[in-house]
């Protein structure tokens, strides 16, 4: 099917993938992880000296988090390698350092020339480490390039921090003197949506990555991918299954992924099939759990909807039992106000069309085969828009409101047409569009959250917008519970209510990132409207209205079509 995106080329043998996640399970983790080595690189034996070499680990969090975390990928090595080398001794260091990029990894090396430190792991000096030689060399870094962003999508930016890289390598190799130096790709930044502004701007740092395979003893190692694959492969059994904790520091899958990856791109295709034989297999059983199954993927909104009929794209998929007769079951699928027309059916995937209202708060539809149903509930809609840069924060890192109130704000609070006014810094309107909550962003499914990372690969000082249309069948008051569930990310909060401010201050800075303010509800239509305004890091934000004294709220209708509010 073809829902309006085009397919993109990401880094395992070259192989074109299309939108549909299901098309990616076709491929396992070692078929990625064996590809992509460097042409020049005339090497068939493993390359980690039957699990005794001393391999130096140069990275961030992530990498900070191999040891720290208990199922961290470093212990995953260590137990593959021993499992294939009885009696080997693995010498894996992690040097993670948390929050740091290509930029400030070269920092640290400089100053590690003469000052003794550690980074995330305590008990590892950096000096030390790397004034003795190393057998491997590993560097994974890209995930705050991303992330902060200290990269931004202008090709000067992205030499700019190849560049870097590959003086970074050579102060490492110059230090190191190792036998093999291996590149890691950067992992996933907010999870299965690959077409995702930050998924993007990870595949364009690959693309420089490969770039430098022409080195000769240079391999490189498809972290991206493996993490990728584990991902499909739990999608298929669970909708909600995830390879990270927080949409970027990888969970106990994510880790095996990881080490999956460097294993198999290191020839160590033994200690690699290990561990994905005999734990990832049996994590995969013990969390999605096993087969039968029923789950979904690749819930994604048309851009042939009409304003009030939603039309939406989901693949069903539903796996037969291990025993048994190996007979995949028929999937259904049902909803109340909901048009459902299945579009294609090809073992074990079934694809369905969608059309309905979703002005519910949550908009259930049902998969069903004749042992095993699951909910779809999909999330009342917002109208998001990015792209305003607001700058300078004062010295508190709050924002001056009367100096940055512009066009939208005044006509948010006059009730006008906010979607068409201008931005000031362009004197034309913010590109306005349809935003569903996903599992795969911070915030997850939650209809009342969103995660501008699913919007734009926001730079520093970016501001978005939020707003959705509330019916109401009577006057009532309600709270309005903000929070944030960004872990790193300063971020002020603005909210209207039918052009009244309701909260309007630094929500990171709010005890554990929350406040509730109330507000009241009038007959008919409602405007629910917020500013966010960010200074780096994550940007997303959670407005929830809850009902007072048992209202449950039921019986409120949204919509992202403009409406006249009425007082």
């Amino acid at each position: 099917k073809n829902d309006g995106r085009a397919g993109q080329t990401w880094y395992a043998g070259r192989v074109r993938f299309l939108p549909s996640l299901f098309v990616f399970l076709a491929f396992t983790c070692s078929t990625f992880a064996q590809t992509l080595v460097a042409p020049r690189l005339d090497v068939t034996q493993p390359l980690l000296q039957q699990g005794n070499a001393r391999v130096v680990l140069v990275g961030d969090s992530i990498t900070g988090q191999s040891r720290n975390h208990p199922a961290g990928y470093a212990y995953q090595l260590d137990w593959a390698l021993q499992q294939a080398y009885p009696g080997c001794h693995p010498n894996i260091i992690a040097l993670g350092g948390s929050g740091q990029g290509v930029q400030a990894w070269l920092n640290t090396e400089k100053r590690s020339r003469t000052d003794s430190f550690p980074l995330d792991v305590k008990g590892i000096d950096v000096k030390t480490e790397l004034d003795q030689p190393a057998d491997v060399l590993i560097v994974m870094l890209g995930m705050n390039d991303v992330l902060a962003p200290y990269v931004v999508d202008e090709p000067a930016s992205l030499d700019q921090w190849a560049a870097n890289y590959r003086e970074l390598l050579k102060s490492l190799q110059s230090r190191l003197k190792p036998k093999f130096t291996a590149i890691a790709t950067p992992t996933l930044c907010t999870e299965d949506d690959r077409f995702s502004p930050k998924n993007r701007m990870m595949a364009k740092l690959i693309d420089r990555l490969t770039a430098m395979l022409s080195q000769d003893e240079l391999v490189l190692l498809p972290t991206h991918d493996t993490m990728a694959a584990v991902l499909a492969k739990g999608r298929r059994l669970k909708p909600d299954f995830h390879v990270t904790h927080d949409y970027v520091h990888p969970n106990e899958a994510g880790h095996l992924a990881i080490a999956i990856g460097m294993l198999s791109g290191l020839h160590e295709t033994a200690a690699a099939s290990l561990l994905e034989e005999k734990r990832l297999a049996k994590y995969l059983e013990q969390n999605p759990g096993d087969a039968p199954t029923l789950s979904y993927g690749g819930l994604r909104l048309s851009p042939l909807n009409k304003p009030e009929r939603k039309v939406f794209f989901l693949d069903a998929i539903a796996l037969p039992p291990k025993t048994g007769p190996n007979v995949v079951p028929m999937v259904e699928a049902t909803g109340e106000g909901w048009e459902i027309q299945e579009t294609s059916s090809s073992v074990p995937t079934t694809s369905f069309r969608l059309i309905g209202p979703a002005d519910r708060h949550e908009n259930p539809v049902k998969l069903s085969t004749k042992s095993i149903s699951r909910d779809v509930p999909i999330p009342a809609p917002w109208l998001v828009a990015a792209g305003l840069i607001r700058k300078p924060w004062n010295e508190k890192q709050t924002l001056d409101e009367a100096l940055f109130r512009g066009p939208i704000e005044e006509a948010i609070e006059t009730r006008g047409s906010f979607t068409t006014a201008n931005n000031p810094a362009t004197d034309k309107p913010l590109e306005w569009k349809p935003y569903f909550a996903t599992v795969d962003y911070t915030g997850g499914a939650n209809p009342d959250s969103v995660d501008f990372a699913a919007v734009t690969h926001a730079r520093n000082f970016e501001a978005g917008y939020g707003a959705r249309w509330i019916h109401s069948d009577r006057d009532r008051p309600v709270n309005v519970e903000l929070s944030t569930q960004a872990f790193a990310g300063t971020m002020q909060l603005g909210v209207w209510l039918n052009g009244a401010s309701v909260y309007s201050s630094l929500l990171t800075g709010e005890p554990g990132k929350k406040k509730t303010v109330s507000a009241q509800l009038h007959t008919g239509w409602n405007a629910l409207v917020f500013s966010l305004n960010h200074t780096a890091w994550q940007m997303q934000c959670t407005v929830h209205l809850a009902g007072i004294d048992g209202d449950s709220l039921d019986d409120l209708r949204y919509s992202i079509t403009p409406q006249n509010v009425g007082l």
